[in-house]
């Protein structure tokens, strides 16, 4: 799965160095004193207490005398019932945790859920493994299917969007992302887009692509579920986003125009622009109806490839911190190329990545996660952590140069 950017940009407002315009083309009651009754409390009990012993007179019947007298407080109120999030746990530190669990997991009574499924407006192509076309928006699209080997109709599967990079395609993240042995073993659907053909940077996400545009690419993300769920039987609640470098740049946009639907994003070399800076001329993270988990994962600061990775990275983070999102931050020393993941032994290339998205259906509450709990799961990155500023930069050989595989 190389981020295989080799991008080219535009001018805008005027225009952007043509240092970039090159390098854009080369592509988470009382205390423990003394018993009042079984010691005297002053020196006249003290004295009475020896006269009796010497008399052989009675000791006082002290509860016969409590029995007898009035009560002077009021009796204890019964309890009333709490509101279960105001009942401490076991250990007494507060409420219990929210509940969690998995996309192999039924969400628990109350949950809050996804959007209906979309249905696709006409009669759906019968899909096959491998490539596939749909009408969309009044457009042939093309999209690559995987679907695990040996399916059994009563499997739930999640259903992954991978959007290539600039200089790739769907095929080539299929290929590469090692997709197909993952898809047989971890149990899901991937589906791969192929860009319409119409812009410089294959996907909507720069500042001059309009909104229309934007909507009519996640029309098309629509049209292709609706397709998919009517034929296989789809996880509602388990539909994840997944972009490398300019398809990590749409994948962010994306999951702010389809945040209803989709329980996770992971931005790969992607992120966001902010209003005015012209050097990363990117549409901004302008918030989103569910605070859906996500990863942002980069290159180190030398991510580099017409847009500076770093910093659309930086932007992500900050908008996802203002919104109540989890995230996992990841930051390898590769610059812009393919991330330096090795799995743990038997496991796919990429196991970390789907893992993410398994460990977080639609349901979990805003800004959970149970990473949160047990922490990073041994799949993830040593150079990974949990929120802002929280990854630890990798050390080591890479394969690609310094500019990574940007040129």
């Amino acid at each position: 799965m190389p981020i295989s950017m080799k991008t080219s940009t535009l001018k805008v407002a005027g225009c952007l160095s043509a240092a970039i315009i090159l390098c854009l083309a080369a592509s988470c009651g009382g205390g423990g004193g003394k018993d009042a009754e079984s010691e005297p409390d002053t020196e006249a009990d003290a004295d009475a207490a020896e006269d009796r012993a010497e008399t052989g007179d009675p000791v006082p019947d002290e509860t016969a005398q409590e029995d007898s007298a009035p009560p002077d407080v009021a009796e204890e109120e019964p309890a009333q019932d709490l509101p279960a999030e105001d009942i401490e746990d076991e250990d007494g530190d507060g409420p219990p945790p929210p509940p969690l669990g998995t996309c192999w997991d039924e969400p628990p009574p109350g949950a809050e859920m996804p959007d209906p499924l979309p249905v696709y407006a006409g009669e759906c192509p019968t899909l096959v493994a491998g490539a596939n076309t749909i009408q969309s928006s009044g457009e042939a699209r093309a999209f690559q299917f995987a679907v695990p080997a040996g399916l059994d109709p009563a499997e739930k599967l999640p259903v992954l969007f991978l959007w290539h990079w600039l200089g790739g395609d769907g095929t080539d993240f299929m290929d590469k992302g090692e997709v197909q042995p993952a898809v047989d073993a971890e149990r899901f659907l991937a589906v791969a887009p192929e860009a319409k053909g119409d812009l410089l940077m294959k996907w909507p996400f720069l500042i001059l692509d309009t909104a229309a545009r934007m909507e009519e690419e996640a029309r098309f993300f629509d049209d292709v579920l609706a397709c998919v769920a009517e034929q296989f039987n789809v996880n509602p609640s388990c539909v994840s986003s997944v972009g490398v470098s300019s398809g990590a740049l749409w994948t962010s946009q994306l999951a702010q125009l389809r945040s209803r639907r989709l329980s996770s994003f992971l931005s790969l070399s992607g992120g966001v622009g902010v209003p005015g800076d012209i050097f990363n001329p990117v549409h901004p993270w302008s918030g989103a109806d569910h605070a859906m988990p996500a990863m942002v994962l980069w290159g180190g600061p030398t991510d580099f490839c017409g847009l500076s990775f770093a910093t659309t990275s930086g932007y992500l983070e900050a908008g996802l911190v203002a919104g109540g999102h989890f995230f996992v931050e990841c930051i390898h020393n590769c610059s812009h190329a393919q991330p330096p993941m090795v799995p743990p032994p038997g496991e796919s290339a990429f196991t970390a990545l789907w893992t993410f998205v398994f460990d977080h259906p639609y349901w979990l509450p805003d800004g959970q996660s149970p990473y949160l709990v047990d922490g990073l799961p041994e799949a993830m990155p040593e150079w990974c952590g949990i929120g802002p500023g929280s990854a630890t930069i990798r050390t080591g050989e890479c394969e690609s140069g310094l500019l990574g595989e940007c040129l």
